[in-house]
């Protein structure tokens, strides 16, 4: 790839060539136009005379021979047709007639030939008298009766252009010299911002964005640094935002990835769950059936089982029915100022019985808050939480409930002591089916589902909800709008 700076000396040279050839033209060609040039003023100032010499009007003719000799320089020489000089300006004063001076052909030499045109000849002679040569036409009298020599020196003209040649050859060669060497000059100025705005460029063509034009030279080359400088930054935003995007999108798939292992291992839950109490009921019912059972007792026994595993199934069936609505967003919430303190209250209160059978300690500090929500689904989301806090309470077996209001939100957060959650767990928590522990038995009336059903109430509230491993237990959250009394 050729360089601009290449091509501005190049076209320097090319300008310095030019200038060279005008020169040589110049010297070599003038003297040919000149002689055209001048041939022609002389022809005509030959039939302005002829026409004098016709009309014999001496007095003017005797003032046109002087204006033509002191103005234009140009001698004029007249012979009769006997080849004597009758007439002549050369001593540029008054013109003599029948000067019985020598003959034409005595007089000049000629040297050269000039053919003009078809009807013009001129020709370079040397006056014998004089030592001088002249640029002259010979016009002959329409009656033959003189012969007129016009004339002016073409010695000065050849001087002067080879004056002029050579000073301008003189010239020309500094001249030379100094454009070349403003065009290196120049050529430096001008192609320093642009290699710079190359560079720029190859390096966003290579998504580096670090370098910015700096450029400042009030012109057409910092407009467009400018214009790179906005490019460079467009681009940089788009690769950004396609960045993120791209981020997003590979959280999008990595979450389907999720939801998909999450949706079978949701179908394989909801197969075993079902599957154990309908085994249970079904095996049970055969022994009633087939009256096995002798004593009224072990009949109660059977019964009870029944009954036990009816109310399993049928409280998770109504919690996956819940859980449809909510995440198929067919559920729709009724918002009303609740106060969170009589809530959380209330609940605790439903769960006195449970809480005293299994010796857990209650610790509630709670302040008066106002939020806007649906009272029936907080509730159900505190109940969740609360089961979950009883039913994985250990150790110094206490639960902790109290609020904290933040700006213009409030935290609920329910501890329970006990065994802390694995890091790689907290998240999977929130969806259906998820026992920690695994064990699937019937010993437990849970199925699985009471956080992801707390996670869905929660985001229809635009709330946010979490959970903390604590120093020894786990302490779950919720965060809410308040509202102003």
């Amino acid at each position: 790839m050729k360089s601009i700076k290449n091509k501005l000396l190049k076209g320097i040279v090319l300008i310095n060539s030019i200038m060279l050839i005008g020169i040589c033209i110049f010297k070599f060609g003038f003297e040919g136009f000149y002689i055209k040039y001048t041939s022609k003023e002389l022809n005509e100032v030959s039939k302005n005379i002829e026409t004098l010499l016709i009309d014999e009007n001496e007095e003017n003719l005797d003032d046109y021979l002087y204006k033509c000799g002191e103005n234009e320089n140009i001698g004029i020489d007249i012979y009769n047709k006997n080849n004597s000089l009758v007439i002549s300006n050369r001593d540029n004063k008054g013109m003599g007639k029948h000067m019985n001076g020598k003959g034409m052909h005595s007089r000049y030499k000629i040297k050269d030939k000039h053919r003009i045109s078809s009807d013009l000849n001129s020709y370079i002679m040397l006056d014998a008298s004089q030592g001088v040569e002249f640029l002259s036409t010979i016009t002959i009298s329409e009656d033959n009766l003189y012969s007129i020599i016009c004339k002016t020196p073409i010695s000065a003209i050849r001087s002067s252009v080879n004056t002029a040649s050579n000073f301008l050859l003189i010239i020309f060669i500094p001249i030379i010299i100094i454009s070349i060497f403003m065009a290196i000059v120049l050529a430096n100025k001008f192609t320093r911002p642009i290699i710079k705005l190359t560079k720029i460029s190859n390096k966003i063509s290579n998504l580096d964005f670090s370098e910015k034009s700096d450029i400042k030279t009030n012109d057409e080359i910092e407009v467009l640094g400018n214009s790179i400088n906005t490019l460079s930054h467009k681009i940089k935003m788009n690769m950004d935002d396609l960045k993120t995007k791209n981020e997003e999108l590979e959280i999008l798939i990595n979450n389907k990835i999720k939801q998909e292992e999450l949706r079978k291992e949701f179908v394989a839950s909801v197969s075993h769950e079902l599957k154990t109490p309908i085994t249970v009921i079904n095996g049970y019912a055969h022994g009633l059936k087939s009256n096995i059972l002798e004593s009224e007792e072990d009949k109660n026994y059977y019964i009870d089982v029944i009954c036990e595993e009816s109310e399993k199934m049928g409280l998770m069936v109504n919690e996956l029915l819940d859980l449809y609505k909510l995440e198929s967003n067919t559920f729709k919430i009724v918002k009303n100022k609740v106060n969170i303190e009589e809530l959380i209250k209330a609940v605790v209160k439903k769960h006195e019985v449970i809480l005293k059978e299994k010796d857990i300690n209650i610790n509630i500090n709670t302040q008066e808050i106002y939020v806007l929500a649906d009272k029936t689904r907080i509730e159900q989301v505190l109940n969740n939480l609360l089961d979950n806090a009883i039913n994985h309470t250990i150790n110094e077996r206490q639960i902790k409930i109290y609020t904290k209001s933040i700006d213009d939100n409030v935290d609920i957060r329910i501890y329970n002591s006990g065994s802390t959650i694995k890091e790689e767990e907290l998240e999977k928590i929130w969806y259906s089916f998820v026992r920690l522990d695994k064990a699937r038995t019937s010993s437990y009336n849970r199925i699985g589902l009471g956080l992801t059903i707390v996670r869905e109430i929660i985001n229809l509230h635009n709330g946010e909800y979490g959970v903390e491993n604590k120093e020894a237990g786990v302490e779950f959250w919720i965060n809410l709008k308040k509202i102003s009394l």
